[in-house]
């Protein structure tokens, strides 16, 4: 058996990462792999750990507080961490260039063979990335021993140009379980009927309440929206730092009643099955695994312009501007798409790679692959 350590250097919640490994850790054969968890900060999501640990697997936590020296807690918890536990393969996800380029050096002087690094978005194209990125590059010329982006835009954005121009990124695209995540007109009347909806038209957005996330622009939007559509109601699923931020500026356009708060669930199938919109204006992303789940379910995405173009159904897909003068155009393509007919979506999203089943099998056979080719050389 092959013994993966995941490392996130976030907390450990219902983001896009966690939703993308735990698709593949349903997926694999739990004879051949064992994936723990690893995180300097906290696991928010007992669901998560609780399924991890049924597979046979540890989550680990430090519990710090996110968002005071990220980087060096990240630094610390996993050296320590890694003194003390030993590991054929880390697989490392982030958003952040730093985590994704000192954590293989870590691993690699903790004894780690497998060192693979994950990007799973892009990021604000500033002074502070560029001297970054510019930093990165002989980390990652180093030490990791295998590069993976959910897509071209997110490998990119991390890795050394030499890296990408010798095509030695995999791309794992962000499948989803096409059995759960389907259009289902009955499901769509039970939810919206428990939820005393009607006609009206729900947008939702579902993700970490962050600045990447950029749930303030979204609340601008739904405000403009409904000068247009006086009835229509904004649904909000998750939690975060920027939660409190959020709830304030709904208060202070007095639109409370329209705007629901869901928290964490775990019936997202459903909540996508009864929405009409989803609104995704991150300022920056790879390719979001719930815009694929929405996308699943025939449940068009709108995105900004900082989302790569490769979702799986360009029918259900608009991408716009994120200037403050522009949100007109977000309430003109909200109303086209909600035109799209829904309907079954299943072979378009095989089709398309992103069946779970088969990235699963990928990423097993990268990790038996890679665990094979060390044993080789030795």
């Amino acid at each position: 058996m092959v013994k993966v350590l995941e490392v996130f250097r976030e907390p450990l919640a219902n983001g896009g990462q966690e939703s993308f490994i735990m698709n593949m850790l349903r997926n694999m054969d739990h004879d051949q792999i064992q994936m723990d968890f690893m995180t300097p900060f906290t696991c928010d999501n007992q669901s998560l750990k609780a399924e991890v640990e049924s597979y046979g697997g540890r989550v680990y936590t430090y519990d710090h507080e996110f968002g005071k020296n990220n980087n060096q807690v990240f630094k610390e918890s996993l050296s320590d961490f890694l003194s003390s536990h030993s590991y054929e393969t880390v697989h490392f996800h982030s958003g952040s260039t730093y985590a994704l380029m000192m954590g293989p050096k870590i691993a690699s002087e903790a004894g780690v063979k497998n060192r693979i690094v994950h990007s799973h978005c892009g990021g604000d194209d500033n002074l502070k990335y560029r001297l970054i990125k510019a930093m990165s590059v002989p980390y990652f010329m180093k030490y990791p021993t295998q590069f993976c982006a959910c897509s071209m835009l997110a490998a990119k954005w991390k890795f050394p140009k030499k890296i990408i121009d010798e095509n030695k990124v995999d791309i794992l695209k962000n499948a989803v379980d096409l059995d759960r995540f389907h259009y289902d007109p009955k499901i769509r009347d039970e939810i919206r009927a428990a939820s005393g909806l009607k006609n009206e038209i729900v947008l939702g957005h579902i993700g970490r309440f962050s600045r990447q996330k950029n749930q303030l622009f979204l609340i601008d939007i739904f405000n403009c929206f409904l000068k247009r559509h006086a009835d229509a109601r904004l649904w909000l699923v998750g939690e975060g730092e920027d939660l409190d931020k959020v709830k304030s500026k709904v208060r202070e356009l007095g639109i409370e009643k329209q705007v629901d708060f869901l928290g964490l669930r775990k019936d997202i199938p459903d909540l996508l099955n009864a929405m009409d919109a989803l609104v995704l204006p991150s300022l920056f992303e790879g390719l979001p695994v719930v815009g694929v789940e929405a996308q699943a379910v025939s449940l068009p995405v709108i995105a900004s312009e900082e989302v790569t173009k490769e979702m799986p159904v360009p029918e259900l897909s608009r991408y716009l501007s994120l200037e403050p003068d522009r949100l007109i155009d977000w309430i003109e393509a909200i109303e086209e798409m909600l035109l799209v007919k829904r309907k079954d979506r299943k072979q378009e999203m095989i089709e398309a790679g992103y069946e779970v089943k088969e990235a699963a099998a990928h990423l097993q056979n990268l990790y038996l692959n890679q665990s094979k080719e060390k044993d080789d050389d030795q």
